[in-house]
Order: structure tokens, then C-alpha cells, then sequence
């Protein structure tokens, strides 16, 4: 009689050991990647609140605040003082769990909530706005956003590992 094919229990003993060799060595490439989408991902929603800022100053025709609060992980966009009234809308947002303000490259982070950039009606930055912010996770890898070289808003640069 012909034997059926089948799997002894050391051939599938060594078979669910290489697997567990290539997840041990995947594990990490894996983190870094998810940490790094978690960064961009914030660097994106910052981003889009210097543009919801923009655009509220310009068609409102009101200056309006892009803020944040280092301590505490916020930002938000707001009117600036004395224009509470004119019909804006202000955000708050807050930053996700192990993204912070970097205190060295961001010089806001030690003042609490503070405006980091303002945007005037014409929909140009004041000059006082901040030329960079920056976020970083717990491993010191980070993204910033920047001021474009024409001054006329942010973008985000990536920083190298």
C-alpha cells in the first residue's frame, strides 16, 4: 500500500522556527515605518492648519493665529485679539501619543500657548511668524515644517533618521 504524504512534526517544527526568524528580523523595520507614518501623518494635519488658517485670514479678511501649546501637545488656529466677533471658526487639535514639539528647534515650547504664526486678510505671514517648527517622537526622529523660501506659507521638510 502506498504511504500518503505527510509532514513529520520536526519538519513543522522548524518550519514555524524560520518563521518566527523572519517576523524577529521584520519586527523592527516594520515599527520604524509605522513611527515614521505617525510623524508625516501629524506633519500633515500642522500643515493643514497653517492652510486653514490662511484661508480664514483671507476670507474673513480678519488676522487670524496658528498657536500651539507645547506643553500640553495642542494647536489650533484662532482670531487674533480683538477679532473674536467677526465670524471665524477656531480649531484645537492635539498631537497623538508619543509626538511632541521639539523645544530645541521650536523656541515656543517653553512659553506655553503661544501664536507661532500669524496670517494678516492679504493671506501673507507676518514677519514675527516662527520660520520652523518641528515634531519628534520618542526615538528623536522628527519632521519640521517650514516657512517656503517666497515666505507666502509652510512646508513640510523630512529630517533624515
Amino acid at each position: 500500500m502506498p504511504r500518503a504524504g505527510a509532514f513529520t512534526l520536526v519538519e513543522l517544527i522548524l518550519v514555524m522556527a524560520l518563521l518566527c526568524v523572519i517576523l524577529g528580523l521584520a519586527v523592527p523595520s516594520l515599527s520604524r515605518s509605522m513611527r515614521q507614518r505617525n510623524l508625516i501623518q501629524e506633519g500633515t494635519r500642522l500643515l493643514g492648519m497653517t492652510e486653514y488658517a490662511r484661508d480664514e485670514a483671507v476670507s474673513r479678511g480678519v488676522p487670524m493665529a496658528f498657536w500651539i501649546d507645547a506643553g500640553a501637545g495642542r494647536f489650533g488656529v484662532r482670531a487674533m485679539p480683538g477679532y473674536e466677533d467677526a465670524g471665524t471658526r477656531s480649531k484645537e487639535f492635539a498631537l497623538i501619543d508619543g509626538v511632541h514639539f521639539d523645544a530645541e528647534k521650536t523656541p515656543l515650547a517653553a512659553a506655553g500657548e503661544a501664536d507661532a504664526a500669524e496670517f494678516l486678510p492679504d493671506g501673507t505671514l507676518d514677519p514675527s511668524s516662527q520660520t520652523a517648527l518641528r515634531i519628534e517622537d520618542q526615538s528623536k526622529s522628527g519632521v519640521e515644517i517650514e516657512q517656503m523660501k517666497d515666505g507666502s506659507g509652510y512646508e513640510i521638510v523630512k529630517d533624515a533618521p
